[in-house]
């Protein structure tokens, strides 16, 4: 959007005459360029007019029933979109979550660094700053000396609240979160092309019919030959995530197949070895990415296990947990007392943070 279309769909927006795809499309702006004084507003009326809407929530959102209200919390360097949804949904094959008393969600994780490494074939340790290119490993091959190792993999990993970008030498980019690890080879060989996940990544594969990408995630495999999409396959979740946002995807689990197209996402419970296809929104799927995440309407358990995940911190709750549902989008550098001050006032729960630990209590 061009700066005068944003101001033209802010006028609609601060008068309740936005749709349900416009109100998404100015709230995503909106995460990524807060609204500040160099605008060019109409005027200062119009300014803290919109500005009071969002504060407020759009009345047209509000009409959807006392099931789901919306809201803003309004900054000049942030602003957080907050969902709160109550009810008993469910999120793909799992059921509503019950936590006992006394019980751990999450635990923290020891890296043995607070940046973004890769473990060169010969054993070695380097620290990455900024995306990593081909000529950027071999590079780092030449110094480390790997290439007196045969066999050429690297393992990069990230830890809590660092996320890493990585070209392969077939051209395809790599995104991954925070917490997640890939082994891929230096090059790929004249038969095959594959890589080896463990946590979140984003995939931009370049095309090659003739020599397909595959993607080992836990106990699933998935087969493209050029696409684009995201897989959550952390290894404390028996949960496979595949999400196609372009092309086409074949994911293999306990010798089936199932095919996906885009906009369609896949949902494998790989201990019961069951598989369910759903749509899913792109922007909120990705927003990890462009420096913001999303709890997609989640049961509180799983949001606070991807509280536990960013900020790596262990998670305890001395009350009960039911299925109540949460969903929001925060920016990324938000600390985490002030992201748990939200979600106390949303699930209508209390926390307690004791250094790297964080207990829900009443």
């Amino acid at each position: 959007m061009n700066k005068e279309d944003i101001i033209k769909l802010l006028e609609r927006y601060s008068k309740g005459l936005c749709s349900q795809e416009e109100c998404q499309q100015i709230e995503h702006h909106i995460l990524k360029n807060p609204l500040a004084s160099d605008w060019d507003w109409q005027d200062e009326l119009h300014k803290k007019r919109t500005e009071k809407l969002i504060k407020k929530g759009l009345p047209m959102l509000r009409k959807q029933g006392p099931a789901r209200i919306k809201w803003m919390r309004w900054s000049v360097s942030a602003a957080v979109v907050i969902i709160f949804i109550a009810g008993t949904l469910h999120f793909g094959l799992k059921n509503t979550a019950v936590v006992e008393p006394s019980q751990i969600i999450a635990q923290a994780k020891s890296y043995s660094n607070d940046k973004v490494t890769i473990t060169l074939p010969n054993g070695e340790i380097q620290t990455l700053e900024g995306k990593l290119s081909p000529t950027d490993i071999e590079r780092l091959l030449h110094q480390g000396e790997g290439k007196n190792v045969s066999e050429m993999w690297l393992t990069i990993q990230v830890p809590s609240r660092q996320h890493q970008e990585v070209v392969l030498s077939d051209g395809s980019s790599v995104w991954l979160n925070a917490g997640s690890i890939l082994r891929f080879p230096q090059s790929f060989t004249k038969d095959h092309r594959h890589v080896y996940l463990q946590g979140e990544g984003y995939f931009d594969i370049a095309h090659n019919a003739e020599k397909p990408f595959h993607v080992f995630a836990g106990k699933g495999e998935i087969e493209v030959t050029g696409t684009k999409f995201n897989v959550q396959a952390y290894k404390e979740q028996n949960i496979i995530r595949t999400s196609l946002i372009e092309g086409g995807v074949k994911f293999y689990m306990a010798e089936k197949e199932h095919k996906l197209s885009p906009g369609i996402e896949l949902i494998a419970d790989t201990e019961k070895q069951e598989a369910i296809r759903q749509k899913f929104d792109i922007n909120q799927l990705t927003s990890w990415k462009e420096g913001y995440f999303t709890f997609d309407n989640l049961e509180l358990l799983d949001v606070m296990k991807m509280v536990s995940r960013w900020y790596n911190i262990t998670v305890l709750s001395d009350v009960r947990l039911g299925g109540k549902r949460i969903g929001g989008t925060y920016p990324t550098e938000l600390p985490l007392d002030e992201l748990l001050e939200d979600l106390s006032i949303l699930s209508g729960v209390k926390f307690e943070i004791h250094g790297k630990e964080v207990r829900i209590v009443r």
